[in-house]
């Protein structure tokens, strides 16, 4: 049984224009066309549609998806993975949303109150973006990455999702306290510089040179947002020493 588009497309929920797109992007082609020219889809091209919108469900790109499905050399478990860990990434911001809002006085809540959580939860998640994507560039050398993998095993992976958790809420706070004008020798900003600074101990276990490095690949990447939250919280710290 061959199907044409319009049918296909009925049956299975995709829109016309996309089973086009799949066609002018190799991800989906019809077996056969008409003499006129229309395409026509047979059983094997079907459950190949439905193999896509199961790998779509997962959040594969369609880039991802054409590999997985054309390239014999593409690892699925790697895909798997991958995949697992940017849904991790998903919960967890949106349990600190969750967090923040519940922070809210639900009797006393104005709009204004409401999106500026809103605001800075969004203006969190884009340095957050930035900071995973220069996390994974700093140059350690090799006795630098072995210091990491046994910092990293002393920790232990509960105590690291922990940290990883508490950044976004800390990044907000400065921010809220930055952008409100607060002195930087405000006791509550001086918390705030502790807090950052034993978040970063964590990591580097205090060591220095591990903490330069990852210093210098932070601030190659900066938005002057992130500039200014860098500078401030750097001159709270400036306070404690």
């Amino acid at each position: 049984m061959k199907l044409r588009i319009g049918e296909l497309a009925r049956r299975s929920g995709v829109t016309v224009r996309t089973l086009r797109h799949y066609d002018q992007i190799g991800l989906l082609r019809p077996g056969e066309r008409t003499d006129g020219d229309h395409r026509l889809y047979s059983g094997r091209e079907v459950r190949t549609l439905h193999q896509i919108q199961s790998l779509r469900t997962l959040g594969l790109s369609l880039d991802q998806i054409r590999g997985a499905l054309h390239d014999p050399a593409h690892d699925p478990a790697a895909v798997l993975a991958a995949q697992i860990r940017l849904l991790e990434e998903r919960l967890e911001r949106e349990r600190t949303l969750l967090e923040r809002l519940k922070r809210l006085d639900p009797r006393g809540a104005t709009w204004a109150e409401l999106l500026e959580v809103i605001r800075m939860n969004e203006k969190v998640e884009k340095m957050m973006d930035t900071a995973r994507q220069v996390g994974e560039q700093p140059k350690f050398d090799d006795e630098q990455m072995r210091y990491l993998e046994e910092r990293r095993e002393a920790v232990g992976e509960t105590r690291i999702k922990e940290v990883e958790a508490e950044w976004p809420q800390l990044m907000a706070e400065v921010l809220r306290e930055m952008e409100a004008g607060t002195p930087t020798n405000d006791p509550r900003v001086l918390d705030l510089a502790r807090r950052w600074q034993g978040l970063v101990a964590e990591f580097t276990g205090g060591r220095q040179d591990i903490g330069g490095t990852l210093s210098e690949s932070y601030q190659q990447h900066m938005t002057p947002e992130m500039q200014a939250m860098w500078n401030y919280i750097g001159e709270a710290m400036g306070h404690l020493k």
